[in-house]
This record gives C-alpha cells, structure tokens and sequence, in this order.
C-alpha cells in the first residue's frame, strides 16, 4: 500500500505538536510482514508492569526514579505510558 507522500507531509504537519514520528510509524506497519505483529513504542502502565512481572505500584516507583522513560497520555488525562525500549534496557542491565 502506497500513500502519497503529500498526504504523509500534511499528516507529519498536523502531529508536530505531539511526540510522534508519523514517518516512522507507517515505515514500521508498512515494512511489516503479513500477520505480524508490530511492536508499539509505548506501553500503558498495567502492560508494562506485566511485561515486567512487577506490580503497577513497582513501575510507578521505577518512573519517579527515573529508571524508565514515561509521558502522561495526551489521549486519556492523567494515564502514564511507558516507553518500551528504554523498560527493556533497563530489565537487561538488572543484576541477576
């Protein structure tokens, strides 16, 4: 499927204001195998902390420290997403 670049353009120009790459999201959906699943850049809090084996308050306090990256959801007030690489960084750098 093949969108014209135009319309990427005006897409790119309307998500300015917010954290998101437009460009990257539709390369990653569009170089995508059939029927595979494309990993999401951020993760809500529950999904992470399950991702992780940990409770939500564990997650919640690894944000406060700073140990994973997070962003207050433009969509729904006041709801934390987790940003899933830097969750994976941080569980691939906890000693066993």
């Amino acid at each position: 499927m093949k969108i014209p670049e135009k319309i990427v353009d005006c897409i790119e120009m309307l998500l300015e204001p917010y954290p998101i790459n437009f460009k990257e999201i539709l390369t990653r959906y569009l170089s995508a195998a059939p029927g595979e699943e494309v990993e999401e850049t951020w993760m809500t809090l529950k999904a992470a902390a399950d991702f992780a084996k940990v409770s939500t308050w564990t997650m919640r306090r690894w944000c406060r420290k700073g140990v994973v990256s997070r962003k207050t959801s433009r969509a729904r007030c006041g709801r934390i997403l987790i940003d899933r690489s830097s969750l994976v960084k941080f569980l691939e750098n906890l000693p066993c």
